[in-house]
């Protein structure tokens, strides 16, 4: 039985010092449901992707939390925490509850990032990785992608610039989309010249601390079909990988789902990447099979990833641009692909778009979910 995306709903991702966590979700929640057409008492299950909730805002049981926000009493709840791959972990639930036989499942992320200092906030995103063996000593989300960052320069003898260039063209597409943090465009010299998070990591090659709310309805009408949603994990500690600079997990799900959904990569119209980071961002293209190991760069530009390039990547701007909103990224992901699919995406609208691909990650690769949708 096909699973199709029925209706959407979200907020723009801002910093909001006048709404909690209850005023986003309900924001984008209602648009969701009402854009569906069907009565919420037809909702059989509530999936809420979250990340940071407990540790940032001292709110759990965010599953009942929601359902009460949005009077959909009486309806099973259930909060989902994956890190940043939260939102594509609640969306693949509901996929499956859709193929086993309910018929309405809202699947909502939310994240309230504002609400601390970002040195709490870094400390929170730590949480991805192993607390014993590298959070405890200093260790940051940042510090590991830095470290990964400088062994693929010296690895494959790679300028900074050419990975830096990522930031600059997720920018390019931002520019005047109405739900997206940063929509206006930078370049390269000023990401260049921005403060150093963890050398050789600039400040502008990584997302900024934000909040915002997204909502789907996955029904078994619609005009957008999921095809596919499938999860793999890697082992958690990145210095115990075989490779570092290869997401083994990235490429398991990415050969499933295209086997899942028939295709073959090719026939993948558009991306959006799950760029937390620069570094992250071109290991991920080479991991799901879009170039060689250390041939990533190569496609770093607007010939290749740019709206009217090969294969148009970060369509509304991506993590760095957009914004991240961890628990709510793939969801806002999902969101952004069923735009471009039936042809609401306004300047960011790429041509004769017909299959569109999502990428998420928990950790440094340690949990990847690739989801893929068509137009009907």
């Amino acid at each position: 039985m096909p699973v199709y995306i029925r209706g959407v709903g979200l907020t723009k991702v801002s910093e909001y010092w006048k709404k909690s966590i209850y005023d986003l979700v309900v924001e984008a929640g209602l648009e969701a449901l009402d854009s569906s057409g069907i009565d919420p008492s037809e909702i059989d299950r509530i999936y809420v992707a979250n990340a940071l909730g407990q540790y940032i805002n001292r709110q759990g049981h965010l599953g009942a939390y929601v359902a009460d926000a949005l009077g959909l009493l009486n309806t099973g709840a259930v909060r989902v925490e994956g890190t940043g791959a939260s939102g594509s972990m609640a969306v693949y639930l509901g996929y499956k509850d859709l193929l086993a036989g309910a018929e309405n499942i809202l699947v909502l992320g939310v994240e309230k990032m504002t609400d601390v200092l970002p040195t709490h906030v870094y400390t929170a995103r730590s949480l991805a990785e192993d607390w014993s063996y590298l959070t405890s000593i200093g260790t940051t989300f940042e510090g590991l992608e830095a470290i990964l960052y400088r062994l693929y320069m010296k690895r494959y003898n790679v300028d900074q610039e050419k990975i830096a260039m990522l930031s600059v063209i997720s920018h390019s597409h931002a520019e005047g989309v109405k739900h997206a943090q940063f929509p206006r465009k930078i370049n390269l010299e000023s990401v260049m010249r921005s403060p150093i998070i963890a050398d050789p990591l600039h400040l502008l090659e990584i997302p900024a601390p934000c909040d915002g709310a997204a909502a789907v309805v996955l029904s078994k009408k619609g005009n957008v079909k999921i095809d596919a949603v499938e999860m793999s994990t890697d082992e958690f500690r990145v210095f115990e990988r075989e490779d570092p600079l290869w997401l083994d997990a990235v490429h398991d799900s990415m050969k499933k789902a295209l086997a899942n959904a028939k295709l073959g990569i090719n026939e993948i119209d558009f991306v959006e990447l799950y760029d937390v980071s620069t570094i992250l961002g071109v290991l991920e293209l080479e991991a799901m099979g879009f170039a060689d190991k250390g041939k990533g760069v190569e496609l770093i530009s607007e010939e290749m990833i740019g709206l009217n390039g090969k294969i148009p990547v970060n369509t509304f701007g991506g993590l760095k641009a957009r914004g991240d909103p961890m628990g709510a990224t793939a969801i806002y992901q999902i969101i952004e692909i069923y735009k471009q699919l039936i042809g609401e995406a306004d300047r960011s609208q790429i041509d004769n778009a017909k299959i569109g691909l999502s990428l998420s990650l928990g950790g440094l690769g340690n949990t990847a979910v690739i989801s893929i949708l068509s137009r009907k």
